[in-house]
C-alpha cells in the first residue's frame, strides 16, 4: 500500500509518520483487502489538531475518516479507531 502523509503548515516528524504507517496498516489489514492507498492530511484547526484519512481500496470501495484532538498522536489514533469502526460495519 502506498502512503502519503503530509500536513497543512505542520511539520511531521518521521516517528509520526511511522506511527501512522504501523497503525493504519494494521485496521485496514484486518477488516479490508487489497488496499492500494492511503492519503493522510495533519492541520490545524483552533487549539486542536485535525487528521483526516482516506483510503482507495482495489474495489472501488473509499473510506474516509476525520478526527480532533490537542495532540497529533491522539488525533491519528483517533482517525484509526472512526476508520476501523467504519470498515468493520462495511465488513
Amino acid at each position: 500500500m502506498r502512503y502519503q502523509i503530509s500536513g497543512k503548515q505542520i511539520d511531521i516528524g518521521e516517528a509520526l509518520q511511522t506511527h501512522v504507517k504501523m497503525e493504519l496498516g494494521q485496521v485496514v489489514d484486518k477488516y479490508a483487502e487489497r488496499p492500494t492507498d492511503a492519503n493522510i492530511v495533519f492541520s490545524r484547526s483552533a487549539h486542536e489538531y485535525v487528521c483526516e484519512a482516506t483510503v482507495h481500496f482495489s474495489t472501488g470501495l473509499t473510506a474516509q475518516a476525520k478526527a480532533h484532538a490537542t495532540e497529533l498522536s491522539a488525533a491519528s489514533d483517533s482517525c484509526n479507531e472512526t476508520m476501523e469502526k467504519q470498515l468493520r460495519r462495511y465488513k
